[in-house]
């Protein structure tokens, strides 16, 4: 039995992307090893070195889900390195995965230098570090190793120019989510976030008391005050979530456009190729996405989504039957890479 030390196990952010990406993060290595045992430090959890130097002892195998924490110097970013830099130098296989590699310091390089895999989710990362890491490799996205349905009156080319049914989706900023938010409140179309409601079960991973009692005062106030207090967005959102997972992907799977500012939220439209547009993120991670899947631009400004019609919006967010193609290639040769990334990893 192989003990794996998961390295930001990402579910503590409560969303659906996220989700999906540590399911099949831990079915790959189960698939590979049925009795695996599994440790992880979550997103935004620390540990001292002292401790981490301890915890080693017991470990086969170290994986950091890079996904969309590598970016810009982030501090988190960085500590994550260096355990696994830890872990390297007390002879433990460490493999980074899943990873956008974007902005980040020349010091980093050295600290992934000896790492015994180095998987990045998108080619530009790969460009990025192949020159000084030429064993790096790509695989798109842990969510498409997902499989999908598809919704049969997107799987042809249709004479609709006005889409029926759709979803707008949030942001990872907070004034993007407060515009998306209003939007869909003045054409009166369905907002749904990513995210999912905050746990109930302390024994649940993302349970956080603190904010628990936050949203309860905040639902208060805005009680009190006959709607007129209103929280962050964050907190509003609470209001629209659905939170299980399958029953998003089926809400989503039942519109005909989506609009969002979600990196994971464009994952599973391009998957089950869903009309959908995008606002950009915090990296360049939904250009690369939508390059590395050969599939034209569809990103648009807040500010067009009130001036364009919804036939051009429409318009600008259908595939092509070409495109589809692609997509369903795209698809199918991801499911196989991470196939062929987790034997080595598992070896």
């Amino acid at each position: 039995m192989k003990h794996f030390f998961i390295l930001n196990d990402t579910r503590t952010n409560l969303h659906h992307g996220c989700e999906v990406v540590m399911n099949n993060l831990y079915s790959l290595i189960q698939k590979n090893h049925p009795d695996a045992k599994f440790s992880q430090l979550c997103t935004g959890q620390t540990i001292s070195e002292e401790k981490w130097l301890e915890l080693l002892k017991d470990i086969d195998i170290v994986l950091i889900n890079g996904e969309g924490t590598l970016h810009d110097a982030a501090p988190f970013g960085e500590f994550l390195l260096k355990l696994g830099s830890i872990a390297k130098q007390q002879g433990k296989p460490v493999f980074l995965l899943n990873s956008t590699w974007e902005n980040n310091p020349t010091s980093w390089n050295e600290l992934i230098q000896d790492f015994d895999g180095l998987y990045v989710r998108d080619k530009k990362s790969l460009a990025t570090l192949q020159p000084q890491h030429p064993h790096c490799e790509y695989a798109a996205d842990l969510t498409f190793y997902s499989s999908h349905q598809f919704n049969p009156t997107h799987t042809t080319e249709s004479a609709t120019t006005r889409p029926a049914q759709v979803i707008v989706n949030d942001s990872v900023y907070s004034h993007v989510s407060d515009a998306l938010f209003a939007y869909a409140e003045k054409q009166r179309f369905d907002y749904h976030p990513i995210t999912k409601n905050l746990p109930l079960d302390a024994q649940t991973i993302g349970y956080n008391p603190k904010k628990m009692k936050k949203l309860k005062q905040y639902n208060l106030l805005s009680k009190f005050t006959f709607g007129l207090y209103k929280p962050r967005r964050y907190y509003q959102d609470f209001n629209y979530c659905i939170d299980d997972t399958q029953a998003f992907k089926q809400k989503m799977l039942a519109s005909d456009l989506v609009i969002t500012g979600r990196y994971h939220c464009l994952c599973f439209c391009l998957q089950m190729q869903i009309p959908v547009l995008i606002v950009a993120s915090n990296t360049s991670k939904t250009h690369n996405l939508l390059n590395d899947a050969q599939v034209t631009d569809r990103h648009i400004r807040l500010e067009d989504l009130n001036q364009l019609s919804l036939e051009q919006l429409y318009a600008k967010a259908k595939f092509s039957d070409e495109e589809k193609l692609r997509l369903q290639s795209f698809d199918q040769q991801t499911k196989l890479k991470h196939e062929q990334i987790f034997s080595q990893i598992c070896a």
